[in-house]
């Protein structure tokens, strides 16, 4: 074999060589990107798991505390007058729901939870504000900057009742 024939092959072979490694880095590329997306499947799951769980911590909290039973029935059923203890306590409660509830929104919105969550927010602070109580407290916050953007736009649109939005 002269010189220009081992060149050639040796090409050839460096050639194929470039071919299969090609080949193997864009197997490796897709199996790191299956990897990613089955990690991230399973990140977004955890967090929508833990942002239920806040959800269901928030709530049980009436079921833990007497004083604030009675002042949430008071609000929620009876439209009975609150003393300032119990105003403080059914009202720090709420604003605690909400900061919840804005976390799941914007966690929502960015990706990192699954859409469903929100609707069970939504669901309750939309009972939660049917209460004058609660949302006058609502209006108070939103004075306040508690609650800007896009979480006090959506409630304001969605879950605020009519009457209060004219109030």
């Amino acid at each position: 074999m002269n010189w220009d024939a081992i060149g050639a092959v040796g090409e050839i072979v460096g050639a194929v060589a470039v071919l299969v490694s090609l080949v193997f880095v864009g197997l490796q590329v897709r199996q790191s990107a299956d990897q990613t997306r089955k990690s991230n499947v399973l990140a977004r799951a955890d967090m929508t798991e833990r942002v239920m769980r806040t959800m269901g911590d928030t709530v049980s909290e009436l079921a833990r505390h007497t004083e604030l039973a009675s002042a949430f029935r008071k609000v929620m059923f009876e439209s009975s007058e609150l003393t300032p203890i119990e105003q403080t306590t059914v009202l720090t409660y709420l604003n605690v729901w909400l900061q919840r509830h804005r976390t799941a929104y914007l966690s929502v919105s960015d990706g990192l939870i699954d859409a469903r969550v929100v609707t069970d927010f939504d669901n309750t602070t939309k009972w939660y504000l049917s209460a004058k109580v609660f949302a006058d407290e609502w209006g108070h916050a939103q004075r306040n900057g508690l609650f800007t953007g896009e979480f006090a736009d959506h409630v304001n649109r969605e879950l605020l009742p009519d009457e209060a939005k004219r109030a």
